[in-house]
């Protein structure tokens, strides 16, 4: 074994935080192999592959100063400067915050996208694609303020207006209709559906 402390660092540290090898693989993006080889001692990993170890086995606890501990040993066996290696490791830690964070807002906006039903999916599919209003979702369109609704062009359903607008537009729902609409079709739903 040439690393014996670093072996038993991580060995120690992922058992406390209860990842197999296969587990940590996925987080680090070196092989269980690889990281066999470190956590036996007989391989010392970069600095960029001990900085993921060093950051996704930590579990936060003051008194648990493994990261310290891993950073100062590697430093000492590569003769880096162990405060400058610190530094790295802290905009490395950064650099990881960062991309879970952007990651987080991506999975929140995703979830909201789908609660809102801000997208469009051909029927049949699963795919789906973000849109910037809930277009297809009926009773948005039958109860939103901010656009105008129409059915097809067979009905003058506005004939005694007489502005040129209405003249093109003749097929506008009015918003009484709008109403009207919305509670035969949730009467229909309420109905026929149970609500989850």
């Amino acid at each position: 074994m040439k690393y014996p402390v670093i072996s038993m660092l991580m060995k120690e540290q992922r058992e406390i935080k209860g990842m197999t090898l296969y587990e940590l693989e996925k987080v680090v993006g070196v092989t269980a192999s690889y990281l066999s080889q470190v956590e036996n001692g007989n391989k010392l990993p970069s600095e960029k592959v001990l900085f993921a170890i060093a950051y996704f086995l930590d579990v936060g606890t003051i008194k648990n100063n493994y990261r310290e501990k891993l950073i100062t040993e590697y430093a000492g066996i590569k003769e880096l400067d162990e405060n400058e290696l610190w530094n790295e490791f802290q905009r490395f830690q950064s650099f990881q915050a960062i991309l879970i964070k952007e990651m987080e807002n991506s999975m929140n906006e995703s979830i909201d996208t789908i609660n809102k039903n801000k997208f469009k999916l051909k029927k049949g599919t699963l795919k789906a694609e973000p849109i910037e209003e809930p277009n297809f979702d009926l009773k948005w369109l039958l109860t939103q303020k901010e656009y105008e609704v129409f059915y097809g062009r067979e009905y003058n359903i506005n004939p005694e207006k007489e502005s040129k607008l209405d003249k093109y537009l003749y097929h506008r729902l009015r918003d009484e209709d709008l109403k009207i609409i919305h509670g035969i079709i949730e009467a229909y739903i309420s109905n026929k559906y149970e609500k989850k």
